[in-house]
């Protein structure tokens, strides 16, 4: 019941931001609805999941898309991005022990080469929450190592190539990864990877109009500083049950070079509950004993688009009392600032790409 209270938080969080966040005098333009069939397979980054796989994989995807047209100044520097929401279902290569999976997502792509009026590449990225119909039981599917839960966060990776045959349709084609994963809130959680091709149609509801080229600001302040708080749920495995409480504090210097883009590096404290069972000083209360404690160094890089940033982190410890999973640490995930000054963080904090927990917090911005 908690994660699903937190998913059902992550879905309200990516939807507004995409569909209010957006309002503009152009709303009435550039709506529209595609349709993708997809044909892939399963990537067994695991023996035990390639162990049953059976067949291949058939994705269909229903989405809901509008164009911008440059009433904020960053769709511009984008090449004006299309972004929406969609519906996602495939199979998993065994509908037996994997099930089917369901998405609700939101999604953003980025022009890269070529004109929205013609033909043109394009990058896509899209997050949002699953329901997979089977999860691992003990007694009813213990061959499921992949996947602990029904619930999970859904996310994916698209290079597509879009064409157009009239003014209101397109023929897009997509090369895409798609990865599901709860966060290691429930265990097992080794993840799920498709790799797949898809084919569709975009049909515009009304004519496309001519873009817009506002005069672009000056960056106010190239320096930031930031304190974000952020706390997680996750599990130790299989055979442990019970749930634990990790955390991250974070404080970052950024230096904005452009107005889409921004570098920096900064310094983490880690606590994590997990490490009790290590821990050689548990005559102390949890807050008090510095063996659940971590601390670690990262450089970082935010990709802007308005009040919204695509963080990627990638960390070393220098303090560990308790030995890590890795001496290397990554983190990804949105940001997103609201009242000029804080931000609400949902990132995902990994060990050579395999999940440590989900990071929910908010900050402050200097």
């Amino acid at each position: 019941m908690f994660f699903k209270r937190y998913i059902l938080f992550f879905i309200i969080y990516i939807l507004v931001f995409s569909c209010l966040a957006q309002k503009s005098d152009y709303k009435n333009s550039g709506l529209g609805v595609e349709i993708d069939y997809g044909y892939g397979f399963v990537m067994p980054h695991h023996k035990m999941i390639e162990y049953f796989i059976e067949d291949h994989i058939q994705t269909m995807d229903i989405r809901l898309n509008k164009t911008t047209y440059g009433e904020k100044y960053w769709n511009q520097l984008f090449r004006y991005p299309h972004y929406g929401i969609g519906f996602y279902r495939s199979n998993l290569g065994n509908n037996k022990v994997y099930g089917y999976a369901n998405a609700l997502y939101s999604y953003v792509k980025v022009p890269l080469l070529g004109r929205w009026d013609r033909a043109n590449l394009n990058w896509q990225i899209g997050f949002g929450a699953s329901y997979l119909t089977q999860c691992f039981d003990i007694e009813d599917n213990p061959q499921n190592l992949a996947i602990g839960s029904h619930v999970n966060i859904y996310v994916d990776l698209s290079l597509q190539s879009q064409i157009l045959i009239t003014d209101k349709l397109s023929l897009n084609n997509n090369l895409r990864f798609t990865h599901f994963s709860n966060g290691k809130v429930k265990s097992p959680n080794r993840g799920l990877n498709i790799i797949s091709g898809s084919i569709g149609l975009l049909y515009y509801f009304n004519t496309p109009t001519k873009k817009y080229q506002p005069e672009l600001p000056e960056i106010e302040n190239k320096n930031e500083y930031s304190i974000i708080y952020a706390g997680g749920i996750k599990t130790k495995s299989r055979y442990e049950p019970g749930s634990f409480y990790a955390s991250s504090l974070m404080l970052d210097y950024y230096h904005n070079y452009s107005l889409k883009r921004r570098l920096g590096f900064g310094t983490d404290l880690f606590y994590d509950e997990t490490k009790k069972e290590y821990s050689h000083k548990n005559q102390k209360s949890n807050r008090t004993n510095i063996d659940l404690y971590q601390v670690g160094l990262h450089v970082g890089h935010e990709m802007v688009m308005g009040n919204l940033a695509l963080t990627i982190n990638l960390g070393g410890y220098v303090y560990a009392p308790v030995e890590e999973e890795a001496p290397i640490y990554s983190r990804i995930g949105l940001r997103y600032r609201f009242a000029e000054r804080y931000i609400a963080n949902l990132t995902l904090k990994s060990h050579w790409a395999i999940a440590s927990y989900i990071e929910w917090g908010v900050g402050y911005v200097f």
